[in-house]
């Protein structure tokens, strides 16, 4: 897992359960140290009872939803985690295939040297071929040899050009997945900070609702005395 997923997921198990624990004692004695003691009535302790029962129910309700919301917080850290390693062997071919094209510019044969002779002279050149294969002097491989070589085109500058094209290419491909990549890693950092922000406040949510009902029934168990 990434340092980032690991900083996002934050410990978020051990935080559900830790905090829900230490902090029910601490918070429950601190109210029960605040409250006036006293006997309670019939009619308070119903009330307090019912109170006491519903806030148990919502932090039962609360501590579900912040389960399901680490839950979710774990998952997002690890698709996060995949997504920067993504992002990061993407870059890397996208490097290799820049080095590879760079490569290529600098050892390929280089491109011919423009030729000396006039356009007219080319120009004769090339008509006294059409009509040297006209006459049947010359096949067409020949003749197209010929007219390659007045176009200052061979076969190593072609084979050349293939293949920087295709250099080019692969090079335009990589970043454009390198992009992609990258994208969406900075969607899984985003989702995952929401997740884990969610999770942290569900389960504070969750704990102060246990709090809550622990203080109310300290507040009971102390009426009866």
């Amino acid at each position: 897992m990434s340092n980032s997923a690991v900083v996002l997921l934050g410990g978020l198990p051990f935080t559900l359960l830790a905090v829900l624990f230490l902090g029910l004692l601490a918070q429950a004695q601190s109210r029960r140290d605040g409250v006036r003691r006293g006997r309670l009535s019939a009619n308070d302790r119903a009330q307090l009872t019912a109170e006491a029962r519903e806030l148990e129910e919502v932090a039962a309700e609360v501590l579900e939803a912040a389960r399901t919301a680490v839950l979710l917080a774990e998952r997002t850290a690890a698709e996060l985690a995949t997504a920067e390693a993504d992002r990061d062997a993407a870059w890397q071919a996208h490097l290799a295939a820049a080095r590879l094209l760079e490569d290529a510019a600098e050892t390929l044969p280089p491109e011919p040297a423009e030729g000396t002779a006039s356009t007219e002279t080319l120009r004769e050149v090339a008509l006294a071929a059409r009509a040297a294969y006209k006459r049947g002097d010359l096949t067409m491989e020949q003749l197209r040899a010929i007219w390659s070589k007045v176009d200052g085109w061979d076969q190593s500058r072609q084979d050349r050009s293939h293949e920087l094209s295709r250099l080019r290419a692969e090079d335009a491909e990589a970043a454009r997945l390198y992009h992609v990549a990258a994208s969406r890693a900075r969607n899984a950092r985003r989702a995952a900070e929401v997740a884990r922000v969610s999770s942290h406040a569900l389960t504070q949510e969750a704990a102060d609702a246990a709090y809550e009902a622990q203080a109310v029934q300290t507040v009971l168990r102390d009426g009866r005395r």
